[in-house]
């Protein structure tokens, strides 16, 4: 799967004399072409790129989830929340549900969208390779 890592930046208010912001970002395409679009609407994107970016700033905090997957495909852990600023992380062996951190429990018709749902195997990889990217930046 051809995720993209790279710091984006964010530009200061104008008239400002702030400097500019980097973080890091991800980005999914379909592809690994050079000239490959990027669909935000994408569910890699919507839930997957937005919670690496947003809620596993650093490769401790990758480390920590990818040590509760270990536990999930080892049957040791039956069920492990990840919980964040943005996401709200459901993983269990079966599968991997992301619902916004922001949805209450009269908002019902939000939560556990199945387009929001991945295999561990899919979230797994993209761990791995956002702590590699995470790490490297140090």
């Amino acid at each position: 799967m051809p995720f993209h890592f790279f710091d984006a930046e964010q530009l200061p208010v104008p008239g400002s004399s702030a400097a500019s912001v980097f973080y890091p970002f991800c980005e999914w395409t379909p592809d690994d072409a050079p000239d490959a679009l990027v669909d935000e609407a994408h569910p890699m994107n919507r839930f997957v790129c937005s919670w690496l970016a947003s809620d596993v700033d650093d490769p401790e905090r990758c480390q920590e989830i990818l040590e509760a997957v270990a536990d999930l495909e080892a049957g040791t852990c039956p069920q492990w929340f990840a919980d964040g600023d943005a996401w709200c992380v459901n993983l269990t062996p079966e599968g991997v549900q992301f619902n916004a951190s922001n949805v209450g429990p009269e908002d019902t018709e939000w939560w556990d969208q199945s387009e929001g749902r991945f295999s561990l195997a899919v979230v797994k990889d993209a761990l791995l390779k956002w702590q590699a990217f995470l790490g490297s930046e140090a």
